[in-house]
């Protein structure tokens, strides 16, 4: 074989090897599912209004039980302050309102009050309001060329999309994809219960199924 010919194959075969390591390793390719398909979040404002000149009088029941479920949602994704803003000169409307949210489970100290002009007592309404966050995914559907040959076995466009939404919907708080929740405090009796256990000399683990098995049959 001559010396052309060795040449001219040599060449051949490092612009297929230059070829296929540019195709199989381009920037696209080293995504991930979640940098495909990501999922945004977004802080948005939850309100509700009050009455004022009615709660300067008491809040009634039903604006009570609108309390109540205000006060449960703030606890599970609320996020910040809880803000009470009403109108000039209705200071009493806003702390009967600041007073039933503390029974109903919000701690006094996130309760934040503020006030507003530009309105009367009489006619205003009083503006409960706090942060919380949605998770929105990438939309999925995208079906071009899925059909045709594929002899580089790449994943198809729509891959772990399907995962990425279910996850943005079942997520109990999007906030968590921001950063990780703070932890709550530990549970006191439960230490104190596992350390006199081990005082008395008593087993401190967990029984294991065969055990729990075994007491329910006898």
């Amino acid at each position: 074989m001559s010396n052309i010919v060795k040449t001219l194959l040599l060449i051949s075969a490092a612009a297929a090897v230059t070829g296929c390591g540019a195709g199989f390793n381009g920037q696209h390719q080293a995504l991930t599912v979640a940098e495909e398909h990501p999922i945004s979040v977004d802080s948005q404002t939850v309100t509700m209004t009050l009455s004022a000149a009615k709660a300067e009088d008491g809040v009634s029941s039903l604006d009570q039980a609108r309390l109540r479920a205000f006060a449960d949602s703030y606890m599970r994704n609320g996020h910040g302050a809880l803000t009470v803003t009403a109108p000039d000169g209705a200071q009493t409307a806003a702390a009967e309102i600041r007073a039933s949210l503390n029974k109903y489970g919000v701690p006094a100290d996130v309760i934040a009050a503020a006030d507003y002009r530009g309105a009367s007592a009489a006619d205003g309404d009083v503006i409960l309001s706090y942060t919380h966050y949605v998770a929105t995914p990438s939309a999925c559907g995208v079906w071009e060329g899925i059909r045709e040959r594929d002899y580089r076995n790449m994943r198809s466009p729509n891959f772990g999309c399907a995962a990425q939404n279910n996850l943005a919907a079942m997520i109990g708080d999007p906030h968590d994809l921001i950063e990780p929740a703070g932890m709550t405090d530990p549970d006191s009796a439960t230490r104190i219960r596992g350390v006199t256990q081990f005082r008395k000399g008593e087993t401190t683990s967990s029984k294991s199924d065969s055990e729990l098995n075994q007491q329910v049959a006898n």
